[in-house]
């Protein structure tokens, strides 16, 4: 029989195939295991394999439905498919179960902010955060929103807490790069850059804000080959041509 928590812990630690096998063991001791759908489904929609996982959440909510997470899951499913309708539908469920789910708030964040909605994007995600201040992702969005209405400062304070609390994201760095690119502080720029590259140095993203950087430093060759080392990893990207 396989334990409970080793599902959940395989799960949050990306390790979806381990999961997949566990929770079917623990389905086969006790086929209305309502955490063995739940964790299936998860696991199944980040390999991308969509219908299992709407199956099986489905199968986990009619088991429970008193989690707001499995409801806010489906909800990610129909996200992942651009349906925000039904995403929102979903979201506004997982919320009347708890009305202070704080990923379900950010969730409705993320879709206003799809649609250009960035003020109502700004608060709902703001919401999240002041829910949950420790959880990153919330701070990143908040960045991403901070920096499309211009508020640059914020974005960098938003940004900085998230390196604060996981410093070694790779994408927070490449974001933090960005933001100073834009407040034309390029020194910090180059460097948050180079600390993203570091840590995952294979994102042609990376490598094409690096080859910007350099060039606003007005060293053009290093600007060349960090575009050239974008291109390379990543052939058909426009913006790096």
């Amino acid at each position: 029989m396989t334990d409970l928590v080793t599902i959940q812990e395989l799960s949050a630690a990306g390790r979806h195939q381990d999961c997949l096998q566990a929770c079917q063991t623990a389905l086969q001791a006790n086929p209305e295991e309502t955490c063995a759908y739940k964790y299936a489904g998860r696991s199944f929609l980040a390999l991308g394999q969509v219908e299992k996982a709407q199956q099986c959440l489905i199968k986990a909510h009619q088991l429970d439905g008193s989690d707001p997470e499995t409801v806010k899951d489906i909800g990610n499913i129909f996200n992942a498919r651009q349906n925000y309708q039904e995403a929102t539908k979903y979201y506004n469920l997982s919320l009347k179960i708890n009305s202070n789910y704080a990923p379900a708030i950010n969730n409705l964040g993320l879709i206003a902010k799809q649609q250009g909605n960035l003020q109502v994007a700004k608060q709902l995600v703001e919401r999240a955060r002041d829910l949950d201040p420790t959880f990153v992702s919330f701070h990143l969005n908040l960045s991403s929103i901070y920096k499309e209405l211009g508020q640059l400062d914020q974005a960098l304070a938003a940004t900085l807490k998230s390196l604060e609390l996981k410093p070694d994201n790779a994408d927070a760095h490449m974001n933090l790069g960005g933001i100073y690119q834009e407040l034309d502080q390029f020194d910090q720029a180059l460097a948050a850059t180079l600390k993203s590259l570091e840590l995952k140095p294979d994102n042609p993203t990376a490598h094409m804000n690096l080859g910007g950087i350099y060039k606003d430093l007005g060293q053009l060759d290093r600007a060349f080959a960090a575009t050239l080392k974008s291109l390379e990893l990543k052939p058909d990207n426009p913006t790096a041509h």
